[in-house]
């Protein structure tokens, strides 16, 4: 029988196959290096099961490959890790190796919350759709699901269907709009256990239509006191097959004034026809469910701001400025547009004074003289009963 330990050939194989088996061992430690995941709750007593039946003595706990460990912890009998009050900097992948470095178990430590009640609020822009978005109340630090339904006081219970992530709110498709009421129940789940949030709600009351779109505003040729508005339906209340009727509001106001002059409308266009001549004005547009008398006015439209006809241009204009003019960053354009409005108001402000000034001067005029004449006929009367008095009183008897 041949023996290898007498042939140093077979001494280089030993050898060969004793550092193939240390690099193995070594590529065991470390290629697959977290095997499981914990999950344990921040602030209190989280324990790491070594997973063998092994004494304190004979077991080495690692934290990011390093023998440093958090300094709040302790080593049961077993060999079991025990980290106490566990915090943030307590996080991260432990392995325990026996006394001789040889790996028996990884863990990768994750800490976080429990889930607690949800902030959920639905919107309803048409008839046909309706999105509820939620916002924890509680930051859990941890992966989480989420299961949506929903149920009207008359109904089966349906599905909210879950958006891909962030996975934070559901879609409703053709909800029964016209039952009273609805719960919406989202049940959040993570790995340190679970809530359900139910919220109550009348989707025909959060039924507000988006602002109506393309709103524009042309002058008349030939009348400076008007202004024709125009616009359309939303887009998102074109998705219903057959839309519902909506009515409008106009709200306009020329430039620098506080007062906005509103009126309704079922239907675009809508004439303007006490609009200030020679002025710019600021124009809005919001809509309402027409059918629905609980519904809620959608927001105003973007401002507009267009100038009726002015007999200096032959062509209509108009202008869109989505600004604030209280806006001391505003353009410097239109901080001009507006000193320029504002000058022009108190130059016809001082004309309609000086009208006014000089009707009164008349009339403070008129009443004189007729006062005047008034008493010199008076004076006649008196003069002529006392001429009359004198000749009878020398008349003889």
């Amino acid at each position: 029988m041949t023996c290898l330990v007498s042939c140093p050939s077979g001494l280089l194989v030993i050898g060969h196959l004793l550092a193939l088996s240390s690099v193995n061992t070594q590529s065991e430690i470390w290629t697959n290096e977290v095997s499981d995941v914990q999950y344990g709750r921040l602030g209190s007593n989280v324990t790491l099961v070594c997973g063998a039946a092994l004494d304190r003595t004979s077991v080495k706990w690692r934290l990011n490959r390093s023998s440093v460990l958090p300094w709040h912890h302790r080593v049961t009998s077993d060999g079991h890790l025990v980290l106490l009050q566990a915090d943030r900097a307590a996080e991260g992948n432990y392995s325990c190796h026996d006394n001789r470095g040889r790996l028996i178990r990884t863990t990768r430590l994750r800490l976080g919350h429990p889930p607690g009640l949800l902030n959920v609020s639905c919107r309803v822009s048409n008839h046909s759709l309706v999105l509820c978005s939620w916002v924890e109340s509680v930051k859990t630090l941890l992966p989480a699901q989420y299961h949506t339904s929903y149920r009207g006081n008359k109904s089966q219970v349906r599905m909210c269907v879950v958006s891909s992530p962030p996975q934070k709110q559901c879609t409703i498709t053709d909800p029964t709009m016209w039952q009273h009421y609805h719960n919406i129940n989202i049940t959040e789940t993570n790995p340190l256990g679970s809530q359900t949030t139910i919220l109550v709600v009348k989707f025909h009351e959060l039924l507000q239509p988006d602002p109506p779109e393309a709103v524009t505003a042309v002058g008349m040729v030939g009348y400076p006191m008007r202004l024709q508005v125009y616009w359309t339906y939303p887009a998102s209340w074109l998705h219903d097959a057959v839309p519902f009727p909506l009515r409008f509001q106009l709200r306009y106001r020329p430039v620098g004034f506080s007062t906005w002059s509103t009126v309704e409308s079922k239907a675009s266009p809508l004439l303007i026809t006490d609009a200030l001549a020679g002025h710019a004005h600021q124009l809005q547009v919001r809509a309402q469910d027409d059918i629905n008398p609980d519904s809620q006015w959608s927001d105003w439209s973007p401002l507009l701001q267009a100038c009726p006809w002015s007999g200096s241009t032959a062509e209509p204009t108009e202008e869109t400025f989505p600004v604030d003019y209280n806006d001391t960053d505003a353009d410097p354009s239109t901080a001009n547009t507006k000193s320029e409005s504002s000058e022009e108001d108190g130059g016809s402000l001082l004309i309609l004074l000086a009208l006014f000034a000089g009707i009164i001067l008349v009339l403070v005029s008129s009443l004189s003289v007729l006062m005047w004449v008034r008493q010199r006929r008076r004076d006649n009367v008196t003069k002529q009963e006392l001429t009359s008095m004198v000749k009878m009183k020398s008349m003889p008897i």
